[in-house]
């Protein structure tokens, strides 16, 4: 869409479920400053403190035992205490849940929507791809394709900025995260940069990696003072597999020099490491294997699993549980199959996080984990889950796969039958018929073909994604409960067939391509949150702790009318904030 859009901002205090529209614009120094019109001040935030100076005697931390300290380049910096949900998953002491309570046992999530913020010519006009950040003071954070914007939590834009020379090549893929005053993230283009939470001023930016960054949409995370991102997706890129990123980076929170990088045996897809809190870092391929790395150097510890699923995919991804444990998610299909009936089973395994022996391994699942799962308490007393969606994702719009599928091939083979055509029929006729007859008949035999193929591939489409959400013992696997969620019935995930013309128009990125769900979201009443690509918010609770989930009781949904990338709810005191592809929603307690 176009950036020398007009930033148009309501006036005075949004009434409930009003809807908000701030367009972006590009000013020299890819900055946005805060019209006048605005009637507040921009809140102040906790400054960082001085960081000490990057040392070098750094040891590998032993895989029994957490380090003695963290890494030189964060010594000094506060800790990410202040910040409610600073990064994928929240904050690293309570990955994938809250703290807090939202709601009740009521089944009215439309009852709480305080705001919501869309593009102002239209949702289509851009893609969410970073899902709020909460800060201390409650703000919002969120990035889109072009940009990056603050609100605060009455839905007043305090401050937006822009991607400079914005293109469908050049956009912001990743999930922010925010420490120490600073909002981080990266553009496709290779670049890493520091934002001012107070001004959305640019602080520093990187060249992370020449080759790029991909597409796909991962997690940039902080902690300690160090940043971490994955790049360098194969050059050139295939069609579908292929695209993965390759390499894992550390990078100095200050200023964005580099610390160490690493490569794994398999690439990273939608890349979300976690931190036990130890000097450590976990994470997971695209084939469910699992490393865990010393922050200090890079240096792995351990490795698992990388060889169980050697062809499979996933873009879901991890779990770190308070118990110890880090799980991981798997489908024994590849990329290229993941939408289809053939999918195959997904897989669930836990790794102990001090030495990586597997403790478990759920394979067989009738269908592949496209999502993160949660871990945690569902009651007061109740021993802990792992909770997870289990059900593939959906495929492009029913107008793509008409071209992909059926158009493209049957003009292929009527362009060749109309030569035929005119090859058996033009014996004798004089050179002008000839011509005519060997430009005309291969295109109409063409343009038939090409309408009866897209009728006919319709029977072999996908059109129905089943889904369950599944809970297990986080200790032994052991299955605890399962709900099935109305099957959704379309080619495409929801809000990607109607978003198409907007966003072909833009010559931008053309379709969301969710993955299953979001990832999901814990609170402190065990209430379990996710968007699912049927494009609904959903709330699952056993709220009369029978051990089974009602459907028609405990199950609650909110329509938001599209999918939802990666990220998911975020929980801070009285709010629940959550982004599909197109549309930032908040919600409030009474």
């Amino acid at each position: 869409w176009d950036l020398g859009s007009s930033f148009g901002l309501w006036k005075g205090r949004p009434s409930s479920k009003r809807t908000l529209s701030f367009g972006f614009v590009a000013d020299p120094m890819s900055t946005w400053s805060v019209p006048c019109r605005l009637r507040c001040c921009l809140l102040l935030v906790v400054c960082a403190a001085v960081p000490a100076v990057l040392g070098s005697d750094d040891e590998v931390c032993p895989a029994d035992a957490p380090c003695a300290s963290s890494p030189s380049a964060g010594e000094g910096i506060a800790a990410q205490g202040e910040y409610y949900w600073p990064q994928g998953r929240g904050h690293p002491r309570h990955y994938g849940q809250s703290p807090y309570s939202f709601g009740g046992a009521s089944c009215n999530l439309s009852a709480n929507l305080r705001w919501s913020w869309q593009h102002p010519n239209g949702r289509y006009n851009t893609i969410i791809t970073g899902k709020p950040l909460i800060d201390n003071e409650r703000n919002i954070y969120i990035s889109s394709l072009d940009g990056i914007c603050k609100f605060d939590i009455d839905g007043r834009a305090l401050w937006t900025w822009s991607v400079s020379n914005y293109t469908d090549k050049r956009h912001v893929p990743n999930n922010p995260a925010i420490m120490d005053g600073r909002l981080y993230n990266c553009l496709t283009t290779g670049e890493l940069f520091a934002l001012s939470m107070e001004t959305g001023e640019l602080l520093w930016e990187v060249m992370a990696s020449a080759k790029g960054i991909g597409e796909d949409t991962a997690f940039v995370t902080a902690t300690r003072g160090i940043v971490l991102l994955d790049v360098d997706p194969p050059q050139p890129a295939g069609p579908l597999s292929g695209r993965q990123n390759n390499r894992i980076v550390a990078f100095d929170a200050r200023d964005g020099s580099e610390l160490w990088d690493f490569q794994p045996d398999v690439g990273v897809w939608n890349f979300l490491p976690h931190f036990p809190d130890d000097g450590t870092a976990v994470f997971q391929t695209w084939n469910g294997g699992a490393y865990r790395l010393n922050l200090s150097d890079g240096v792995p510890i351990w490795n698992q699993g990388l060889n169980r699923n050697v062809d499979g995919w996933t873009d879901g991804g991890p779990a770190l549980g308070p118990n110890g444990l880090f799980y991981t998610t798997s489908s024994a299909a590849t990329m290229e199959k993941s939408a289809f009936s053939e999918a195959g089973s997904g897989g669930l395994a836990s790794y102990r996080v001090s030495d990586g022996e597997l403790v478990w391994n759920r394979s067989g699942l009738e269908q592949g984990i496209y999502t993160y799962p949660v871990v945690g308490r569902l009651a007061e007393g109740a021993p802990l889950s792992v909770v997870t969606g289990v059900g593939s994702l959906a495929y492009f719009p029913l107008q793509i796969q008409f071209f992909i599928f059926g158009a493209l091939p049957g003009a292929m083979v009527g362009f060749v039958i109309g030569m035929l055509w005119a090859l058996c029929k033009c014996r004798g006729m004089s050179p002008q018929a000839t011509m005519c007859a060997f430009l005309l008949r291969p295109l109409v035999a063409a343009a038939v073909c090409a309408l009866l193929g897209a009728v006919a591939v319709v029977p072999f489409l996908k059109g129905a994604y089943p889904y369950s959400v599944q809970a297990f013992d986080a200790e032994t696997g052991e299955p605890q409960w399962r709900v099935e969620l109305p099957t959704w019935r379309w080619y495409s995930a929801a809000g990607d067939e109607e978003g198409l013309a907007t966003r072909r128009k833009n010559g931008h990125r053309l379709i969301c391509l969710p993955p299953a769900s979001s990832y999901l979201t814990l609170d402190a009443q065990g209430a379990i949150y996710f968007g699912h690509l049927d494009g609904r918010l959903y709330r699952i609770k056993d709220w009369n702790g029978d051990g089974r989930i009602d459907a028609g009781t405990e199950v609650c949904s909110f329509e938001a009318g599209s999918g939802f990338l990666t990220g998911g709810p975020s929980i801070a005191p009285g709010v629940l904030a959550v982004a599909s592809c197109d549309t930032l929603y908040v919600f409030a307690d009474p």
